[in-house]
This record gives C-alpha cells, sequence and structure tokens, in this order.
C-alpha cells in the first residue's frame, strides 16, 4: 500500500524567488559514513528521516547529526548539491531535515495543510513541515523553485519516499504525533486546512537557559547503559566532562553527596572532545583511562547528552565550556545548581544538602 499524499491547493502560498544557481549530482555519500550517522541517531533514541540514498538523479550527499545544537535533535539529509552563480550561498536541490520541536513560534508564517502521510502538516517559513511523535520533519525540493512555484507541490511530491534512516522501504503512515507535538503544530498553522498564521516577533520573551535535563542513554564504564530514565524521581548530582575531569570530581564528590540528607545519586557522564565523530574511542579505552570510580559513569561516545551539560552551564554563567560542570537535579528533572569542579567544598556540600 502506498503512503497517503493529500493534495491541497497552495494559492495562498508565497512563491520564493528563484536564485543564481546551478544544481548537480554531486558525489554520493560512502555507505559507512551512511551507516555511522544512522548508528549516531539510534544512540539518541530519537528517529531521524530521509528519502532513502537518492532521489531521482541525485544521490545523498550529505547526512549529518548537527552536534552544535545538542542535545535539540537535528539531522539533515541532503541530495545532489549547489554551484553559487551569484552573490551569496545556495541550497542543495533537496533537503530533509528532522528536528525537536522549536521551544517558541514568535515570528513565524504558516499555512495549514491537509493531514499528509497520516499526519499533522502545514507550511511553515515556506517549508513543507510535519510532525511525527517528538520530532518536527521539513521537505524542501529547491529545484521546484522559482519566481512562480515556491517549491511546496515538488516537496509533496516526494512524500511517498520519506522513511525513517536505515529503513529499506517508506511507510503506509508515519507514526502519530504526541499530544505535545499536534499542539504545537495547531499553535504555529492554526486547526483549518487552507487557514493561515503570523506570530509577531516583537512578543518573543526573553529567552531562558534550558534547565529540564532531556532523556539519554549512553554505554557505562564497566559494561550495559546508564539511562536518564532510571533517575526520574531521584536527586542526582552529575560530573560532565573529560574523563580527568569526571574521574576527580565524582571522587571528591563522593564524601560530601553522601552527608545530603536526600542521599543524591552521584554520576559522572563522560565526553572525549578529541574524538572522531565517525569513529569515537571505544568505551574500553575510556574505562582504562578512568580506571575504578566510586560512582556510575557513562561514556556519550555521540556527546550530545554531555554538551547539553556543558552548553547550559556556559549559558548559566556559572562554568567554561572546557572546563567540566557539575550539575545538581532535584526530582523533577531540573537542574538548580552549576558548578565548576573548582568550587570550594562548602557551597558543593550546600547546593547537595539543599536537594532536599
Amino acid at each position: 500500500m502506498a503512503a497517503s499524499v493529500v493534495a491541497i491547493s497552495l494559492s495562498a502560498c508565497g512563491a520564493a524567488p528563484g536564485g543564481d544557481s546551478s544544481f548537480r549530482a554531486g558525489s554520493a555519500l560512502p555507505q559507512r559514513e551512511v551507516d555511522s550517522v544512522i548508528a549516531q541517531v539510534r544512540a539518541t533514541g530519537k528517529p531521524a528521516y530521509y528519502l532513502g540514498t537518492t532521489v531521482d538523479d541525485l544521490p545523498l550527499t550529505v547526512l549529518d547529526l548537527v552536534e552544535e545544537d545538542a542535545p535539540t535533535l537535528q539531522v539533515e539529509a541532503d541530495y545532489g548539491s549547489c554551484q553559487p552563480s551569484g552573490d551569496g550561498g545556495c541550497a542543495d536541490p533537496v533537503v530533509v531535515s528532522t528536528s525537536d520541536r522549536p521551544p517558541d513560534v514568535f515570528g513565524t508564517h504558516c499555512l495549514r495543510l491537509e493531514p499528509q502521510l497520516g499526519v499533522p502538516a502545514g507550511v511553515v517559513m515556506g517549508e513543507l513541515t510535519l510532525v511525527t511523535g517528538e520530532v518536527v520533519v521539513t521537505v524542501s525540493d529547491m529545484r521546484g523553485r522559482d519566481d512562480h512555484d515556491d517549491g511546496i507541490r515538488s516537496a509533496l511530491a516526494l512524500l511517498p519516499r520519506l522513511r525513517a534512516l536505515g529503513e529499506t522501504g517508506p511507510p503506509t503512515a508515519l507514526p502519530l504525533p504526541s499530544k505535545a507535538s499536534a499542539a504545537w503544530m495547531d499553535e504555529v498553522c492554526g486547526t483549518r486546512p487552507g487557514g493561515e498564521v503570523s506570530h509577531d516577533p516583537d512578543s518573543q520573551p526573553v529567552p531562558t537557559v534550558p534547565d529540564h535535563v532531556p532523556d539519554f542513554t549512553v554505554e557505562r564504564l564497566g559494561g550495559g547503559t546508564l539511562s536518564w530514565a532510571d533517575y526520574r524521581g531521584k536527586t542526582v548530582v552529575i560530573a560532565v566532562g573529560t574523563v580527568a575531569q569526571v574521574s576527580a570530581a565524582v571522587v571528591r564528590l563522593r564524601p560530601l553527596v553522601a552527608k545530603a540528607p536526600s542521599h543524591p545519586t552521584l554520576l559522572g557522564l563522560v565526553t572525549d572532545p578529541t574524538g572522531d565523530k565517525f569513529n569515537p574511542r571505544p568505551v574500553k579505552d575510556i574505562e582504562r583511562e578512568a580506571g575504578p570510580l566510586p560512582a556510575a559513569v557513562g561514556y556519550a561516545a555521540v556527546p550530545m547528552s554531555a554538551v547539553w551539560f556543558l552548553d547550559a552551564a556556559a549559558d548559566s554563567g556559572g562554568t567554561p565550556l572546557d572546563s567540566g560542570t557539575i550539575a545538581f537535579v532535584d526530582r523533577a528533572g531540573d537542574v538548580v545548581e552549576f558548578a565548576q569542579p573548582s568550587t570550594p567544598e562548602a557551597p558543593l556540600s550546600e547546593w547537595a544538602r539543599a536537594l532536599g
């Protein structure tokens, strides 16, 4: 059974001006690199989507898990290549992006569409956009964009090929969105197919640093996995950084945490900033470097979880990115304090005690 794609009038969509560029097939991404990214994405516990290894005569040229935005998921699959012929850059002919829901809708414009592949859809800021599960998927076909067509029709025509990374064929329908994802689409695009919604950028509130620890599962030193879901409802003190930073921190924190009334769980999360994203160091190497430790320690070979802590700590003004961090997490899963590993024992003990 073919995937269901529903047609809708797009006369309300604004046409995108054509750019001075030419499209080329480009060089196909080696299969080993494709397999490596698929493994990295699977390690995040979230799905990502693409159109297979080719789109018409265009090979898959880019498949990237964007780590700079961690822990926010962003996976991009590009087909073909673009050669700019005027001022500025250009976009590859076909692009599929999978990401977590944006935290706000300010400054966005959307035309709501009929459901596509069984899930809510719209044209958000000129991009064909679907919500499935907990993620947002956009499909762009620059080949169909000119002064008279914004490319949405050609992007819709590609949807029957959409599939999860690593799957051999497209599904009959995508997984239904979560309640939060469906509500996000309703807020961004309204609920009436064919209706348009714009959100005033001037009403955007001052951004706040995210403080709720996202779920993650990583390899555990000594065997097995370390999953954040196992610590929901508990107070946690977690040291994050390089092997040396985490090893020193958990040894120092163990007696301080033991004295806290709530007896917080002490954890470590190691990242290797010198590692190769396509060929990360084996966990056995990390174990040998760390030696015996007085706490459960995970290894973020795909560093998204560790980067979240380090970025949030840096944004809070408490910790430079390269020094590692110590996060004090309450029972709700929120970080109530970030500390530098060099922080004196007195405030560390007080923050552990304050967790309850």
